[in-house]
């Protein structure tokens, strides 16, 4: 806090990454991923288990940048856009003096009108890992003293997996040994539809996720860049800035029998690898304390957090939990004493570990045509347990026991305890739906 009693304004830097899993952060096939966040490990916070609100990129962006459910913001389609002065961080963030520099292609498409960004000002679509608007953007932060708000979208993760070569040697990839299905589809493809490309799951996972793996390596030698440019010269820049790492939603790699994710597979799951993503914090006020928090978070939490991590009070409503005393609350030093004081406050600022999350999706994602309007897919889980309802050309309910199952291979279709599941569904629903923000801030 200031002399005055008002949080100190900073700069908070958003990277969101492309169709990265939970599980392509640490390594793979013996090769680390992300050897740049070694030099940060110190000040960083990670949440191992964060959710995407939904399985493409819109539903969860517009989730994040609202702190709205996608029961309530429903941004579904290529059509769909958030409400007119609904809650938005960039434009809240803005109104309160914040530089919110428009980085992201994202913003020329509707699903993101209404968020604080000119649609007119956007960049055009990055075509290589090089084409980088980022590591300008924090340059010019380097002698600004008014804070910025900088959101950057990395999608050279997504399909298709091909990664340049020394990162695909790095993973072991024989590009001789790559399979002519494997070429045709995930080595080229933007969209490799379920429908329209066969692989053989027990013969393809391993170099699919070698090559998967391989963007990630790449996507970490950018990392470093943007880390490097925090951390240049005395560092003021970094220990004035908080940076959020995280991805729009997961991807499946052949494990439940297909690749890429709602809008690349023309087909809309909602199984754990396209939910679980990776959420990182690096914050020099949570420098020496933990450095992972097991509760489950989810998208919509990062509206109040991003606010809060830059110093500016969250409005009141929305599902939304302020992860902001998680991440500072870990950096309080000073002794066993004061260790414990932070411990406890952490814990008090903990979500509660069963809170129920809400997922959903139009069938082919972006890609959905009109003629394929209200083919939707939704699940609620509270982390032990999933109802999935599936509404495509045949209805169908299944409940996973996640505890038991956590592969998601043997759900229910009938019983009482389906029948319990879908009514915690239809009300949890009808509550989130009703349930957001409040669109501006009081000074």
């Amino acid at each position: 806090m200031s002399a005055t009693g008002r949080a100190e304004r900073r700069n908070v830097v958003l990277v969101t990454v492309d169709a990265w899993r939970a599980d392509f952060v640490d390594a793979h096939a013996g090769v680390a991923l992300t050897p740049s966040l070694a030099a940060v490990a110190d000040r960083t916070v990670r949440f191992d288990a964060a959710y995407a609100n939904g399985p493409w990129t819109s539903p969860g962006l517009v989730s994040l940048f609202t702190g709205e459910s996608p029961a309530r913001h429903r941004v579904h389609y290529e059509w769909s856009r958030p409400r007119t002065g609904g809650p938005a961080v960039a434009a809240t963030l803005a109104a309160a003096g914040f530089d919110v520099p428009n980085l992201c292609y994202l913003n020329r498409v509707g699903n993101y009108a209404n968020l604080g960004y000119d649609p007119a000002g956007a960049p055009d679509y990055p075509h290589d890992p090089d084409d980088d608007l980022l590591v300008p953007a924090l340059r010019a932060l380097r002698d600004r003293r008014a804070p910025a708000f900088l959101w950057f979208h990395y999608k050279f993760v997504h399909l298709p997996y091909w990664a340049g070569a020394p990162y695909r040697r790095a993973l072991g990839v024989d590009d001789a040994a790559i399979h002519p299905r494997l070429r045709a589809s995930v080595c080229q493809g933007f969209v490799v539809p379920r429908g329209q490309f066969r692989l053989e799951p027990d013969e393809d996972r391993a170099m699919v996720r070698r090559l998967y793996a391989a963007g990630v390596l790449q996507m970490n030698e950018w990392l470093g860049r943007v880390l490097e440019e925090l951390d240049h010269g005395d560092g003021a820049l970094g220990a004035r800035t908080a940076l959020v790492i995280t991805a729009d939603h997961g991807e499946e790699l052949l494990d439940h029998g297909h690749v890429g994710h709602a809008s690349t597979a023309h087909h809309a799951t909602l199984h754990e690898e396209v939910l679980r993503i990776p959420l990182l914090i690096v914050d020099a006020r949570a420098r020496g304390g933990a450095r992972c928090v097991p509760a489950r978070v989810q998208q919509v939490d990062l509206f109040p957090t991003l606010l809060s991590l830059a110093g500016v009070a969250p409005p009141a409503g929305g599902p939304g939990v302020d992860l902001a005393p998680l991440v500072l609350g870990a950096g309080r030093g000073g002794g066993a004493a004061a260790a414990g004081a932070a411990a406890a406050g952490a814990a008090a600022a903990a979500p509660d570990p069963a809170r129920p999350f809400l997922f959903q999706s139009a069938r082919m994602g972006y890609l959905t045509p009109r003629t394929h309007e209200g083919q939707e897919i939704e699940a609620l889980s509270d982390g032990t347990r999933k109802i999935v309802v599936e509404r495509y050309d045949e209805s169908r309910t299944l409940l996973y026991d996640l505890a038991h199952d956590p592969g998601e291979t043997a759900p229910l279709d009938a019983g009482p305890a389906l029948d319990d599941a879908r009514a915690w569904l239809d009300r949890t629903r009808s509550a989130l739906a009703n349930s957001g923000p409040r669109a501006t801030l009081e000074e």
